[in-house]
């Protein structure tokens, strides 16, 4: 099974884009706060969100990079060394 190496990143700001933290919308990908800001720039919160995503890029990278792979299981049957 091949690595995940990510969702790839917003077209307008380039953060890093997480598990729903983002909308593909006419092949352009945003993200959240991107989204509500094109949608929506009158939104109280819109720095919050901004924020808020930022941070979630942030610990979501790394833990993809902090965990360690392991070993390949072997099968279901038991084995000897």
């Amino acid at each position: 099974m091949s690595r995940f190496l990510g969702y790839g990143k917003c077209s307008v700001c380039g953060v890093g884009c997480t598990p729903s933290n983002y909308v593909d919308h006419a092949g352009v990908r945003y993200c959240s706060a991107c989204w509500i800001e094109k949608e929506n720039p009158e939104h109280p919160d819109l720095e919050k969100i901004r924020e808020t995503v930022q941070e979630a890029a942030k610990k979501w990278k790394r833990q993809k990079y902090s965990r360690e792979d392991g070993p390949l299981p072997i099968g279901p049957y038991s084995h000897r060394n």
